[in-house]
């Protein structure tokens, strides 16, 4: 008889664990990290420029002119974010962005340079 054939016999033949049997593994925990938004980032979901987020977002001025454009400026971005994730970012927690891809989904779809593609 030819061994594999053998093997094959003894390996249908050979009795199986009942489903009952068969031992559950526990959960496993994963770890989801969660990124702060980028300045460009916080920039392209508002429509402000990236100089503008940071004026908002930072220590503020006692220059007259920064009061006017930071009150229009800090309006804009509030509306542009709505007021519960703009809340959100002020106090540290993450917020999701709605007009940025993910940074995964933006590499998958960029040619890779071995592919021969170059950026003009």
């Amino acid at each position: 008889m030819n061994v594999a054939l053998i093997a094959f016999l003894v390996s249908i033949a050979a009795p199986r664990p009942a489903a009952q049997d068969a031992q559950e593994l526990p959960p496993v925990a994963v770890a989801t990290t969660v990124q702060d938004p980028t300045v460009q980032q916080l920039a392209e979901e508002t429509g402000l420029t990236p100089q503008h987020v940071r004026m908002v977002l930072g220590s503020r001025s006692d220059h007259a002119d920064y009061r006017i454009v930071f009150d229009r400026v800090e309006r804009q971005f509030r509306q542009s974010l709505g007021e519960e994730r703009y809340r959100d970012l002020l106090a540290g927690r993450p917020i999701e962005l709605r007009n940025v891809p993910p940074q995964e989904l933006v590499a998958a779809t960029r040619p890779s340079a071995k592919a021969g593609w170059s950026h003009p």
